[in-house]
Formats: structure tokens, C-alpha cells, sequence
């Protein structure tokens, strides 16, 4: 139940602010992974500190050094989605696999084209994120929860993308 909540709040936030704030969204995609990583590991609540202490240093590190940040939180959120992305349409590989391919997908994005990359990055991760806490509540199956994951990252680049001229935080 907590995972649905956290992943649901973390994934809107991504979504749809990622890239306004991008200290934020350098804080969830280091909470999330450093969340997902220990969760089995050390259990809930040890991951969830774990979590929160790395969301909070990758926050600060990224007001610090936006660009080395920036290519971070791509290796990060790619590693988080490309897992999760493939879960749902049933392919079985390695997770370490999908992790390095993820994150190296997400590097690429990024240094391609440094503000799509981050606006398709932080819709990515969000989309994920929220995909996930749904199916925490809800049965999706593989089609189902395809179909809502890429309805949720139109949605994030196109939110992300038309307010891409309004700076907030950054």
C-alpha cells in the first residue's frame, strides 16, 4: 500500500513537473531507485530511509551541477523504467541487464538533446512510476497497463513540452 502511494505521488510529480523543477525530479528518480533497489534487500522502511537520504543528496548535488546531474538522473531513470517497461510486456531478462541497457538509453537521450531528453526522461520515469502504484490497487494486465503508461507519457511530454518556456525553478 505504501509502495502505491509513494510511487503514484513521486510518478505525478515526475510527470508533469520533471523538468521545471529539476531538483525535484533529481531528488524522486534518486529516491525511487535507491526505494526499488534496497526494497527487498533491507525491507520497507530501511529502503524508504535509504531512499529519502539519497533522493536529498542527489537533490542538492543537482542545484550544484546541473549538468553532471542531469546525465545522472537520465542513467537513473532509464535504469528505473526500462525494468519495470519490460514487466510489462512480459519480456524476462536480467535485471542488471535492463538496468545498464535502460540507463544507457537515458544517457543517450540526454546527450542528444539536453532539454527533450530531460522532458522524455522525467516522463518516462513518472509514467513508470505512476503505472506502477496503479497496479497496486488495480489488475492490469499486459495490454492495459501498456495503454496507460503510454497514454501518461504523451501526456507528460506534451504537459512538460508546452510549459517548456515557462521557467519556475530552473
Amino acid at each position: 500500500m505504501l509502495d502505491g502511494i509513494i510511487a503514484l505521488t513521486a510518478g505525478l510529480l515526475l510527470l508533469f513537473f520533471g523538468k521545471q523543477l529539476f531538483w525535484m525530479a533529481a531528488g524522486l528518480i534518486a529516491f525511487l531507485f535507491g526505494y526499488q533497489l534496497f526494497g527487498n534487500l533491507l525491507g520497507v522502511w530501511w529502503s524508504l530511509f535509504v531512499g529519502v537520504i539519497l533522493g536529498i543528496l542527489f537533490a542538492w548535488f543537482s542545484i550544484k551541477f546541473i549538468k553532471i546531474a542531469a546525465y545522472f538522473l537520465a542513467f537513473l531513470a532509464g535504469a528505473i523504467a526500462l525494468p519495470f517497461l519490460t514487466g510489462i510486456f512480459g519480456i524476462e531478462m536480467s535485471w542488471l541487464v535492463l538496468v545498464l541497457i535502460g540507463g544507457a538509453i537515458g544517457l543517450i537521450l540526454v546527450a542528444v538533446a539536453f532539454d527533450w531528453g530531460l522532458i522524455f526522461i522525467t516522463a518516462w520515469a513518472g509514467a513508470s512510476a505512476v503505472t506502477f502504484g496503479l497496479q497496486r490497487w488495480l489488475t492490469l494486465d499486459g495490454t492495459l497497463g501498456t495503454v496507460i503508461f503510454l497514454v501518461l507519457m504523451v501526456v507528460g511530454i506534451f504537459w512538460q513540452a508546452s510549459s517548456r518556456r515557462k521557467k519556475w525553478l530552473f
